[in-house]
């Protein structure tokens, strides 16, 4: 299980590869599959794993929101890629993985909302204030 962002995101793309080159080799073997032919499904895991490497390279800072911008900037190099591709399905890996980074985003976003707005949500106990005993 991944600790941080970026390890999540790596193993989410190198697994999407993996799977994708499984697809190939059932191909290879016959297997009628639905969805993308064998050149795109191998293009596509080419793609993920171009995106892991890619994730993997940031430098994983200490703080937990330096990690997520330094991810962050890789959203422009992403989309680049994306627009750079001219299959669609192999587009698609690179707008998603930056969605992904965006969804990370937001996220994370929330959740600091969420604690700020409830700064000692952690510091309640479920101390016995003497109405339990009187039921």
């Amino acid at each position: 299980m991944a600790d941080t962002a970026r390890d999540y995101l790596a193993e989410r793309f190198q697994a999407d590869a993996e799977a994708l080159r499984e697809r190939v080799s059932s191909m290879a073997r016959g297997a009628k599959i639905p969805g993308p032919d064998a050149a795109t499904s191998r293009a596509m895991a080419d793609a993920c794993e171009r995106v892991a490497a890619m994730v993997q390279a940031v430098v994983q800072p200490d703080e937990a929101a330096a990690s997520l911008e330094a991810l962050s900037a890789l959203i422009p190099l992403l989309e680049q890629h994306a627009d750079s591709q001219s299959h669609p399905a192999v587009r698609a890996v690179y707008a998603g993985a930056a969605t992904r980074i965006r969804e990370i985003q937001a996220f994370e976003a929330n959740a600091n909302a969420d604690a700020n707005a409830h700064p000692n949500a952690d510091a309640h106990s479920d101390a016995d204030d003497g109405d339990d005993d009187a039921r």
